[in-house]
């Protein structure tokens, strides 16, 4: 083990010492009497350089600020709509080097960079969406509705964002008051597959208040079957793809108060009720291999989340945000693609409490600054062997088993600003997770490891900048990766360990108001990077899956990106990312290459957008090779792909500033084979068509 990845229950006291003292100059920073200094700090705060992730991100003071040291992209809220989007998945697909895959537990997930699963993380307002369970959140459950805006972080991230975001964030923001614009939209939208899908949403203000609320359902009877699927297994039907129906119901509130003095204080209220089947392996036969026969009867999420931000005197700006997370789903485990006899059920229950506090202080030309985040939750599990009608095995016990983590991470961040239009940063985190209970395996000691960052941003004449980052971050184990077993499918590794990466990237830009461009190149070192491989256990017939440390893996890439505005109602927008990626091998005979991860991943798309009239918008989306691991522990190359995707509309305009549209969008117009994942072939052709009214 590395030597500086410190263990151990003396360093975890150490650590929360040391938090403590690294808040008393913050601390002692607070005036007495805050509303003193209302006018200051509300025109203090127009001139704070104030990066809005929906997070609690903070920057110096600059009229005109220099580039990030990491690659931040923005979906606008008007993107969003025209994505005519039910999930979160959905929206991020647009973001360069972004590569969404629904895995064999039927969970849509977004790796940025050829990032790991678990190295990504999701926040909402401030808060995390990421069960820390499992370190994930299906994105095809997050519906897109509820949201305003996304920001994506990609690189080196800054320490705002605690423990375990290796690979990059994901940023969604409730309304604010710059959405004020749209007080109310309805949509309704009708598709094939039997896809259905309605929405309703509105925001307003009164004083001081700003209210948001939303509602929406959508349901599909599946996903179409794309030509060339060449399943061998599990797939009776030649058109729709076996046990992918899914139904998806959320609402959501966000109230926001701006007193006087400039103190914000926001609460978010979320509940997201959903239930849907899992695509079976198509490439496996399930008298010889373990196939997931799966569905979710009932997935269930509920979120709080207060927010605020401030100023204390002067000099300190602050932000943070506390939020309560319950989490519920139930897995039902069958004995064929039939689906009509049950053999085992997972019911888990995970509740959380997370908290995050940033404050700056300016010194002068620079700034300090110091995050803190702390979460813990509860993980409850009980897994039951079933009668074919679902009921429990008679005479059988099955005890509920409770696992619980603490994650701690406190950091501090210094940005000086040596001469005009140049911003240096560096920065430091210590990260820990304690797992006090670990329901029925051995106890494990504290993981304690270290993040460092450093970085600059220069802007140039002429609307060039040039940017940089470089750091070491770390992700522990999930207490699932620890510890669980997937209805019998895993095989647990007691000595698995951190993995910790070395990012490195280098962004040249320009950015003009007609036309924007960035090339960046970018680097990933992994040490003992989490992996998987199948294990054939004595007595058993069928292998399982175990969790391993590799000796490391790297990403070696560019993405490049470009924006043209060609007119007032034209314009087009495509990015295209390369990457290289091997693993380290242990012994000359292991292999190279890691599973799912694109060689290239590159995006076109042109838009027609008046106010009012005919729009018209057509996408390219091409994905380069991938491998994807198979049961004799071999790599099998997946096909590339070119999908084209086409929406036409048109607006009306209507009296009070309302506006009328219908539209209709056809993707994977070719009916192009994607694969992402071996045996789990994307979606078909499918068309939809709607009505979008806004007040």
């Amino acid at each position: 083990m590395n030597p500086l990845a410190l263990r151990g229950r003396e360093s975890g006291a150490w650590l929360i010492r040391g938090w403590v003292a690294a808040l008393s100059p913050f601390l002692a920073a607070a005036p007495s009497d805050l509303m003193a200094q209302a006018d200051t700090a509300a025109a203090r705060r127009d001139s704070l350089r104030v990066h809005e992730l929906s997070e609690v991100v903070v920057r110096g003071v600059h009229a005109t600020p220099a580039p990030l040291p990491y690659t931040a992209v923005v979906v606008e809220p008007r993107s969003i709509r025209q994505l005519d989007a039910i999930s979160v998945a959905e929206v991020t697909r647009v973001v360069p080097a972004t590569h969404i895959q629904t895995n064999s537990r039927g969970e849509t997930l977004v790796y940025l960079r050829n990032a790991g699963e678990r190295q990504v993380a999701a926040f909402l307002d401030g808060a995390l969406l990421n069960v820390p369970w499992d370190n994930r959140v299906d994105l095809s459950l997050v519906p897109a509705p509820m949201i305003a805006g996304v920001q994506v972080v990609q690189g080196v991230p800054p320490v705002e964002y605690g423990a375990n975001v290796l690979g990059g964030a994901v940023n969604l923001t409730s309304p604010t008051w710059t959405d004020l614009a749209r007080r109310g939209e309805l949509s309704a939208q009708l598709g094939t597959e039997g896809q259905i899908q309605g929405t309703v949403a509105y925001r307003g203000s009164s004083g001081g208040l700003l209210y948001a609320l939303a509602a929406s359902h959508a349901s599909r009877d599946g996903l179409p079957l794309p030509r060339d699927a060449n399943l061998l297994f599990n797939q009776p039907d030649p058109d729709l793809r076996t046990n992918t129906d899914s139904r998806i119901t959320s609402g959501s509130v966000r109230l926001a108060y701006l007193f006087s003095g400039g103190t914000e204080v926001g609460l978010s209220l979320l509940h997201v009720d959903a239930e849907k089947g899992v695509a079976p392996e198509g490439h496996k036969d399930p008298s010889v291999s373990r196939v997931r026969f799966w569905r979710y009867p009932d997935w269930r999420n509920t979120m709080g989340i207060l927010s605020a931000r401030g100023m204390l005197g002067n000099a300190t700006l602050w932000k943070g945000a506390a939020w309560v997370n319950r989490f519920e789903q139930n897995i039902d485990s069958y004995t064929s693609a039939s689906y009509d006899s049950l053999e085992s059920r997972e019911e888990d229950d995970d509740l959380t409490i997370g908290g995050r506090v940033v404050a700056q202080r300016d010194f002068g030309a620079s700034a300090l600054k110091l995050a803190v985040n702390a979460l813990t939750s509860t993980h409850k599990q009980r897994d039951l062997e079933l009668e074919p009608d679902g009921s429990p095995l008679a005479g059988r016990e099955f005890p509920r088993l409770t696992y619980r983590q603490i994650v701690l991470s406190g950091g501090l961040e210094y940005e000086i600003d040596p001469v005009d239009n140049l911003d240096i940063t560096i920065g430091a985190s210590i990260d820990a997770m304690l797992a006090p209970e670990t329901g029925d395996k051995p106890p494990i000691d504290p993981f304690v490891d270290y993040s460092v960052t450093a970085g600059f941003g220069y802007r140039i004449s002429g609307g060039w900048h040039l940017r940089a980052g470089a750091g070491r971050k770390t992700r522990f184990p999930t207490m699932r990766e620890l510890f669980g077993e997937a209805l019998n499918r895993f095989l647990i590794n007691p000595d698995l360990q951190p993995e910790s990466s070395v990012l490195v990237e280098l962004g040249v830009g320009l950015r003009t108001s007609p036309l924007r461009l960035e090339a960046v190149p970018f680097a990933s070192f992994t040490s003992n990077t989490i992996d998987q491989r199948s294990v054939l256990v004595s007595g058993e017939t069928r292998p399982r899956r175990q969790r391993i440390n590799l000796k490391g893996s790297r990403v070696l890439g560019v993405q490049l990106s470009a924006e043209a505005a060609i007119n007032g109602h034209i314009s087009a927008a495509g990015h295209l990312t390369l990457s290289h990626v091997r693993r380290l091998q242990d012994q000359p005979t292991d292999p190279v290459r890691l599973s799912e991860k694109p060689e290239a991943l590159g995006r076109l798309g042109v838009s027609y957008l008046p106010a009012t009239g005919p729009t018209l918008e057509l996408e390219a989306v091409y994905t380069g090779r991938a491998y994807s691991l198979d049961d004799n522990n071999e790599f099998v190359p997946l096909p590339t792909s070119l999908v084209f995707n086409a929406r036409a509309g048109y607006r009306f305009s209507l009296p009070g500033e309302r506006s009328l549209e219908l539209f209709a969008r056809m993707d994977n117009v070719t009916d192009e084979l994607v694969v992402p994942q071996l045996g789990l072939p994307g979606p078909g052709r499918s068309a939809q068509g709607g009505i979008k009214l806004a007040l």
